[in-house]
């Protein structure tokens, strides 16, 4: 009869390598969610920011920043002093002034929230 010997090493490697897989699987989509959630999160804060800013602005000029269902100029609302810095949604969406005067995200809407 044939001895075998030191497999068990080989077992252990085999056993941890399928246990990654399957944490990798499990865990992996989850861990996309969570991004795609945070994200919206952020997105929904600039928003806020952005709001007041253009209400700021709407308050002491004559002249309104933004036009209904157009993007609204976040680069001249921080020349003017409204904005601290120009900040961008995280999936690369683009801020407008929405139906009912709020700020939507062509990525994340706020009607998604």
């Amino acid at each position: 009869m044939i001895e075998r010997k030191g497999n068990i090493g080989l077992y252990v490697v085999v056993f941890l390598l399928v246990g990654f897989l399957l944490a990798i699987f499990l865990f992996f989509p989850q861990f996309i969610n969570m991004q795609s959630g945070i994200h919206s999160i952020t997105c929904r804060e600039i928003r806020k920011k952005v709001k007041m800013a253009v209400e700021d602005h709407d308050a002491n000029n004559t002249k309104a920043v933004g036009i209904l269902n157009q993007p609204v100029d976040l680069d001249y609302l921080k020349e003017k002093g409204y904005l601290a810095e120009v900040q961008t949604c995280p999936e690369n969406g683009k801020y407008f002034i929405g139906e009912r005067g709020e700020i939507d995200c062509s990525f994340h809407t706020s009607k998604q929230e």
